[in-house]
């Protein structure tokens, strides 16, 4: 079949290209196509009008929805960790010891940042990002980290995690969850999904006293996986 397809019904708001495709959220498209151009070109380097073309907006609509692109970054960043704390109260409230615990909140965060639309990680570390702009992502990112640490203190309590210093453990975990986008296999869910599961697998182990049987926390991950992991 040839020809292009017809157009279909725009979302309410500024005109877009011609040769634009359609789309219900101009917003996220703008979004879509920052991230794209901040990791070629930089963020310094990727102009707004660049912005708006590979979104197919003018730039003049672009400013309709973003008044500079400072906001574009911090509409990037905003929201971006709900999911890793919804997770972390979804699997507070679960009956599970807590190295099934850990294992199911490392597996589902690698793989959610390794399946996001684009890599905040390294968005944090080239922006140029006011701190007061910045201080409720910070806080809420110290949210994970003391989840992460009551994770290690309960479990050694338990005689389930070996001796260690929980909050400096807690950092190395979720920066070893972080940095899993720079390397994983992001373009293949399968692997992306096998990688999550061996980086979850290697810091869990890592962390059992001699008196816990992985094999057992294994057998009771799969007793709950469907229920807080996604299907593949």
């Amino acid at each position: 079949m040839t020809g292009r397809p017809e157009k279909q019904a725009r979302a309410v708001g500024r005109p877009r290209n011609a040769d634009a495709s359609a789309s219900r959220d101009p917003r996220a498209d703008i979004i879509a196509a920052a991230a794209r151009l901040f990791r070629a070109k930089g963020i310094a380097g990727a102009s707004v009008r660049e912005i708006a073309a590979e979104a197919g907006l003018r730039k003049a609509s672009l400013y309709y929805y973003f008044p500079s692109k400072e906001e574009i970054v911090y509409a990037m960043i905003e929201g971006v960790l709900e999911p890793a704390l919804d997770m972390q109260r979804r699997l507070g409230r679960a009956d599970l010891s807590e190295p099934a615990r850990l294992w199911l909140y490392l597996r589902f965060d690698v793989e959610m940042l390794c399946s996001a639309p684009y890599d905040c990680t390294w968005l944090l570390s080239h922006g140029n990002l006011d701190d007061k702009r910045m201080a409720g992502y910070w806080a809420e990112r110290q949210k994970l980290v003391a989840w992460l640490s009551a994770r290690l203190r309960q479990g050694r309590e338990n005689g389930q995690f070996r001796e260690c210093d929980a909050g400096t453990v807690a950092k190395a975990l979720l920066a070893a969850t972080e940095y899993s986008v720079t390397w994983a296999e992001r373009e293949d869910r399968k692997r992306m999904t096998g990688n999550a599961e061996e980086v979850a697998t290697l810091l869990v182990r890592g962390l059992l006293s001699k008196e816990c049987d992985f094999d057992a926390v294994m057998k009771e991950i799969g007793g709950v996986s469907g229920v807080f992991l996604s299907a593949n």
